[in-house]
C-alpha cells in the first residue's frame, strides 16, 4: 500500500477490518455510510487516495450528478461527520479489541490505518513517560459539592440549587469529564467539609464547589475547582441580574461559562484516554490564571498573560494548553493595534503549530492557527481550520473568533450564527461582549446594538472596549451628543492607556470637536511616528480629524507592513469615506485575494 499512514499495515488486515466494520450492527443499517467507507479505502489500498476529493466521493458514492456543487451541497461533509462518529463509537464498543484501527482525520476523506497494538503501545509509552504530563485513566474524575446559598433568601437559595444541578448536567455532557453521581454526594454528609477524604472515598481528581450571595436583584457566585489534596487551583466569580422569570437561564450560562474555563483541553484527556498526571496538576493554577488573565483582561493585560504562558511552557514544553495559550495572546495583540503586527501573527502561527505536533486533534490548536492564517489573509486555509476546529467538539473562543472572521469577510449571516453560540456558552466573557459590540457595528446592525446594550446589565459590567463601540454606534445614528457623553465617561477612566485615549480622540473629532480632539492627539503623540499604535488605527484617527490623505497614506504603510487588522477596511463604516478612492480599492482587492505586489497599490490612483 502507498500511503502515508503513520504506522503502515498490511493491505489484508486492512480489508479484514473493512469486512468486520462492514459486518457490525452498526454499518449494517447504513449502507451509504458503508459505502463511503468501502469507496475510501480502496482508493487508499490502490494508492490513489489524492483522488479522494468532495466532488468525487460525491458523484461516485452519493449518486450527485452535474451540475454539482459542493459548496452549495454539503451531503459528503455531513456524512463525514457522520462516518467518524460511527467509527467512533464502533471502536469504544464491539471494535475495542480490534487488531487494526481505522479512523479519518477532520477535514480529510483520506482514512487512516493503524496497528492497535503499535498504537496501544505508543499511547502507553506517552502517557506513561517519566515526569510526563499524563497518566493511564479515563478522563478527568470529579465531584460537584452543592453551592451553599449564603443569603438565605428564596432567590439565592434556589440559584445555587439550580448552579449545581446545571454543573453536573454540563459536566457530564464535557468531553473529558466523568462527574460523580448526585445520589453519591447526597450520602456522604459531613464528608463534604473535608475535600482530600472526600476526593479519597469518590476517587476523584477535582472538587468543585462554591458559593451564591443575592444583593436587590443580583446575584454573586463565587466557583472554586479544588484538587485532591484540597488545594484551591482557581476561582471565578460571576455576577448577573436575576429575578424568578430569568433564573433558570442565569444557572444555566452561569455553569455553562465555568465549565468552559476549566474543561480538559487536550485530547488525550477529553478522549477519555488518559488522566491528568501530578505535574500537570501543579500547573493548573498557573494555565488556568494565565487563561482568565487573557479572557478577562484588555490589550494592556496582554503581555502580562503571555508572560505567564511561556513560564508554563519553559517548564512543561510538552504542554500544548500553554503554547495555545502564547499563540492567542500574539493574536490578541495584533488585534489590538500593536505595531509589528506580522512579526506577531509569526510568532501566533509559530506557537500554533508547536501546539499542532504535540496534539493534532486540539480544538484551540487549530482554531489558534486559523487566526493566523486569517492575518496573513490566507482566508481558504484560514476557513478550513476553523472549520477543522468546529468538528473536533466545541469551544466559545473557536466559535467567537471564527464569527469575527466571517465579519470581516462581510458574510454577517454566518458569522451571528456562530456569534450566538459562543454568547449562549459563555455571555460573561470580557473577550465575548467585545466582540459582541464590534459585530453590532461591522455589520451596521446600530438600532439593534442600542436596544442590545439598554437593557439591564444581566452578564455583569461591561468592559471599556465595548464602550468604544457604543459610541460610534450612537454617531452613526446621529446622536452626536450621546456619544460624546460616552467619551466624557471614558477620559475619566481611561488614565494613560494609548487604546482608550486614541479612540476618545476620535470620537470627539467624529462629534465635531476637532480641537479638544487635536489636544488629545498632541498631548499623547498618538500620530507620531514613533508611537507604539498600528498604521491602521492611525489611519482612522487621521479620517476623523479631517485627513484623509494621510488616512490613505497610512493605510498604505499598513499594507505594505500586513497589518493584522486591515481586513476589518472593508467592513468599518469609519472609512466609508474613503473606501470608493482607488488606492484604497486596490488595498481591499489585494487583502482579499491575499496577493501581495509591488506595485499593485503604489500604481494606484
Amino acid at each position: 500500500m502507498n500511503q502515508a499512514n503513520d504506522l503502515v499495515v498490511s493491505e489484508q488486515a486492512v480489508r479484514e477490518e473493512l469486512d468486520r466494520l462492514l459486518q457490525s450492527p452498526i454499518f449494517a443499517q447504513s449502507d451509504r455510510l458503508g459505502r463511503f467507507l468501502r469507496f475510501t479505502v480502496e482508493h487508499a489500498i490502490s494508492g490513489t487516495q489524492d483522488a479522494l476529493k468532495e466532488y468525487l466521493i460525491g458523484a461516485e458514492v452519493y449518486d450527485r450528478k452535474p451540475p454539482y456543487h459542493p459548496s452549495q451541497d454539503s451531503i459528503v461533509r455531513t456524512e463525514a461527520r457522520r462516518l467518524r462518529s460511527k467509527l467512533k463509537e464502533y471502536y469504544e464498543g464491539e471494535g475495542k479489541g480490534d487488531p487494526i484501527f481505522i479512523y479519518f482525520r477532520p477535514g480529510s476523506y483520506v482514512p487512516v490505518f493503524r496497528s492497535r497494538g503499535k498504537l496501544d503501545s505508543h499511547s502507553s509509552a506517552s502517557v506513561n513517560a517519566e515526569n510526563g504530563l499524563f497518566i493511564q485513566g479515563n478522563g478527568s474524575p470529579i465531584a460537584v459539592i452543592p453551592f451553599v446559598d449564603m443569603s438565605a433568601s428564596p432567590l439565592s437559595a434556589a440559584c445555587a440549587h439550580g448552579i449545581t444541578d446545571e454543573l453536573i448536567h454540563i459536566l457530564m455532557r464535557t468531553d473529558g469529564c466523568r462527574v460523580i453521581a448526585a445520589s453519591s454526594m447526597m450520602q456522604l454528609g459531613s464528608l463534604a467539609n473535608d475535600i482530600p477524604t472526600l476526593a479519597d472515598k469518590l476517587g476523584v481528581q477535582f472538587v468543585f464547589e462554591g458559593t451564591v450571595r443575592e444583593e436587590g436583584n443580583r446575584v454573586r457566585v463565587t466557583a472554586r475547582l479544588v484538587n485532591a489534596d484540597g488545594f484551591q487551583l482557581w476561582s471565578q466569580r460571576f455576577e448577573a441580574e436575576a429575578d424568578a422569570n430569568s433564573l433558570f437561564r442565569i444557572e444555566e450560562q452561569i455553569a455553562s461559562a465555568l465549565v468552559s474555563r476549566v474543561a480538559p483541553r487536550q485530547s488525550v484527556v477529553r478522549k477519555l484516554q488518559a488522566s491528568a498526571a501530578p505535574s500537570l496538576l501543579k500547573l493548573y493554577p498557573a494555565i488556568l490564571a494565565a487563561e482568565e488573565l487573557l479572557e478577562e483582561s484588555n490589550a494592556a493585560d496582554l503581555p502580562a498573560a503571555l508572560a505567564r504562558f511561556q513560564a508554563v511552557t519553559q517548564s512543561a514544553p510538552e504542554y500544548a494548553r500553554a503554547h495555545c495559550g502564547v499563540a492567542q495572546c500574539y493574536i490578541g495583540m495584533a488585534q489590538r493595534g500593536a505595531p509589528d503586527s506580522a512579526q506577531l501573527v509569526a510568532q501566533a502561527r509559530k506557537a500554533s503549530l508547536r501546539a499542532l505536533e504535540l496534539d493534532a486533534e486540539m480544538i484551540e490548536a487549530h482554531s489558534a492557527m486559523a487566526c493566523a492564517l486569517a492575518m496573513e489573509w490566507n482566508w481558504k486555509e484560514a476557513e478550513a481550520n476553523f472549520r477543522r476546529a468546529l468538528a473536533l467538539g466545541s469551544h466559545h473562543g473557536t466559535y467567537r473568533q471564527f464569527a469575527a472572521f466571517l465579519a470581516a469577510l462581510g458574510r454577517f449571516g454566518e458569522a451571528w450564527t456562530f456569534l450566538q453560540i459562543a454568547q449562549q456558552i459563555d455571555p460573561f466573557s470580557y473577550r465575548q461582549k467585545a466582540s459582541y459590540a464590534r459585530f453590532f457595528f461591522w455589520s451596521r446592525r446600530y438600532t439593534e446594538a442600542t436596544e442590545h446594550f439598554s437593557k439591564p446589565l444581566m452578564y455583569g459590567p461591561l468592559p471599556p472596549e465595548v464602550l468604544i463601540y457604543q459610541a460610534l454606534v450612537q454617531l452613526q445614528l446621529g446622536h452626536g451628543e450621546e456619544a460624546k457623553k460616552i467619551a466624557q465617561t471614558m477620559q475619566r477612566n481611561a488614565g494613560g492607556q494609548s487604546l482608550f485615549q486614541r479612540a476618545i480622540a476620535e470620537i470627539y473629532a467624529l462629534c465635531g470637536d476637532k480641537a479638544l480632539a487635536a489636544g488629545i492627539v498632541d498631548e499623547f503623540g498618538l500620530l507620531d511616528l514613533a508611537h507604539p499604535a498600528s498604521k491602521f488605527r492611525k489611519a482612522s484617527l487621521a479620517l476623523a480629524l479631517g485627513d484623509a490623505n494621510k488616512a490613505v497614506s497610512l493605510l498604505h504603510e499598513s499594507w505594505e507592513q500586513r497589518e493584522a487588522e486591515l481586513p476589518w477596511l472593508a467592513v468599518d463604516a469609519r472609512f466609508d469615506p474613503i473606501r470608493d478612492r482607488p488606492r484604497v480599492g486596490k488595498i481591499l482587492k489585494s487583502v482579499r485575494s491575499g496577493v501581495v505586489s509591488a506595485t499593485q497599490t503604489n500604481n494606484a490612483g
